[in-house]
């Protein structure tokens, strides 16, 4: 697969991957219309009991041929770290975007404090994946037009946008739906291109390893930002919460602006 349709791949990839999220959801509130929490529960671990069954019966790998190497992880580590430095800037970028970032559960939380009735929070958590859903192949097609530093940028600016709406006080239900629309299209056009953007920056023999430590780094900041959105929420308030998250989104933003300006001409052409 080419650098330059590797946008367009992820889009799809996400959006078919997404599908699933949007169901569930919507399964969840038909069924709590008739049970309580515990059997959605309980009833999910049936999809992922047939998963699990596929892939331990259904599943066969494809056993590759093992070339013999003496390069270490670390010996990988290093040698990245030391030849790529745009892929180092652009994961120290989106590292501190990660430390602000917080997940729908907090989206969800909101919802819930605006008014809106337990038996529809699977609903705003489907039109997160909805909206997620459908501007996952959009956002990747843009990206390989314009380049995948702006689109990832674009996406920075939606979820600094959404972080300020969460302490915007209104009273009509339909701004927890606003606000749902808003975060998915963050976390569609995010999830596309943040891993599409990699080979760009990274060699071919280094991409395994560019990927794994993209991902941690992600990762770590991200679970690192959950736990901190949360407790600065629980104790001070949500005003200090989304200071803290658009402060780290702010400074996201304008590193990835001093990034394009100066990376975003590299390129790496080579096939993925």
């Amino acid at each position: 697969m080419s650098e330059s349709i590797s946008g367009k791949a992820f889009g799809i990839h996400r959006t078919i991957d997404q599908m699933g999220a949007i169901a569930g959801p919507l399964v969840a509130f038909v069924i709590l219309q008739t049970m309580d929490i515990q059997a959605v529960f309980l009833l999910s671990l049936i999809p992922g009991a047939i998963a699990v069954i596929i892939l331990i019966f259904f599943v066969k790998e494809v056993t590759i041929k093992k070339l013999a190497s003496s390069t270490t992880i670390f010996g990988n580590i290093r040698a990245l770290l030391k030849e790529n430095k745009a892929f180092v800037i652009l994961t120290i970028i989106t590292g501190i975007f990660s430390l602000g970032a917080f997940n729908f559960s907090f989206i969800l939380l909101r919802a819930s404090e605006s008014g809106i009735d337990q038996s529809f929070i699977p609903i705003v958590y489907a039109i997160i994946n909805l909206a997620h859903t459908i501007i996952g192949i959009p956002a990747g097609i843009l990206a390989d037009k314009i380049g995948k530093e702006k689109v990832l940028l674009i996406s920075y600016v939606i979820f600094a946008a959404s972080t300020i709406l969460m302490i915007v006080s209104i009273s009509d239900v339909s701004y927890a739906y606003i606000l749902a629309v808003i975060f998915g299209l963050y976390v569609g056009i995010s999830e596309t291109v943040q891993r599409a953007i990699i080979p760009k920056y990274v060699p071919t023999e280094f991409r395994g390893t560019a990927y794994g430590l993209y991902s941690l780094v992600i990762g770590v900041c991200f679970f690192a930002s959950n736990i901190t959105f949360g407790f600065i929420w629980d104790s001070y308030n949500i005003n200090m919460a989304v200071t803290y998250s658009a402060s780290l989104s702010l400074s996201a933003i304008i590193g990835m602006i001093v990034f394009i300006q100066r990376y975003s001409k590299v390129s790496n052409n080579s096939v993925i």
